[in-house]
């Protein structure tokens, strides 16, 4: 065993040393900023009052949580969540529990189990993916894309209407009446391939999907494109 690390340089045995010291220092990162809850980007209000960048958020108590005139990321641990303006969400011992109006995309950790997030129309079950929701006001309908991984989705007695699994965008909507129809959109609704790989990138992770012919398709135009120093 030591007549191996003889045929090794000096020069040689620092850059692997440093490679390793890089690379423990990325993970031990990724996990250091794993377990938070802070705006990362954006103007957001929680329970009236305004929450300003990087500050920690506590989600332990009921907290509502509002954006305005423009998007807001937010971490909730492992979770990121991409939410665009004029949103209303809730959040209950520190996890999502109800989208309330407006949209968010969520980019979402390994779960110990499954999350049910409550919407003015049907319940979504999160059992770890990217899924994006928006409920569409003028419609009364609401409606659920999942990115990659695993989206049960149930009516409001949590009765399972269908389970999406996908390697890439799968949607549907949840109408008035709690069935599920087809996506009217020949595209996916208000969120992006790029900003998806961008937040996972920032919470320490590479997107999951299957991209058709290995690309990414979808862009978010500049003012909802996620930007990180």
């Amino acid at each position: 065993m030591f007549d191996m690390f003889k045929n090794i340089s000096r020069r040689d045995f620092c850059k692997c040393c440093g490679s390793i010291a890089l690379s423990t220092f990325f993970i031990n990162f990724a996990k250091a900023n794993s377990d938070t809850n802070q705006l990362i980007y954006g103007n957001i209000v929680i329970n009236g009052q305004k929450i300003d960048k990087n500050s920690e958020i506590n989600f332990d108590n009921l907290s509502e949580l509002e954006t305005k005139s423009e998007l807001a990321l937010v971490q909730n641990n492992q979770n990121g969540f991409l939410i665009r303006p004029n949103s209303k969400i809730k959040f209950f011992k520190n996890k999502i529990q109800e989208l309330v109006k407006g949209s968010f995309h969520g980019v979402f950790g390994k779960q110990s189990s499954e999350l049910q997030i409550k919407t003015p129309r049907g319940t979504i079950g999160i059992r770890g993916t990217v899924t994006y929701v928006e409920y569409e006001e003028n419609y009364d309908r609401t409606y659920v894309c999942n990115c990659y991984g695993n989206t049960v989705i149930y009516n409001s007695k949590m009765k399972e209407l269908i389970s999406l699994e996908s390697k890439y965008h799968s949607p549907v909507v949840i109408d008035k009446n709690q069935t599920i129809k087809n996506s009217p959109y020949n595209i996916p609704l208000n969120h992006y391939d790029d900003n998806i790989k961008s937040i996972e990138n920032k919470l320490g992770r590479k997107p999951r999907w299957k991209l058709p012919e290995g690309k990414m398709i979808f862009f978010a135009p500049t003012k909802e494109k996620v930007k990180f120093k």
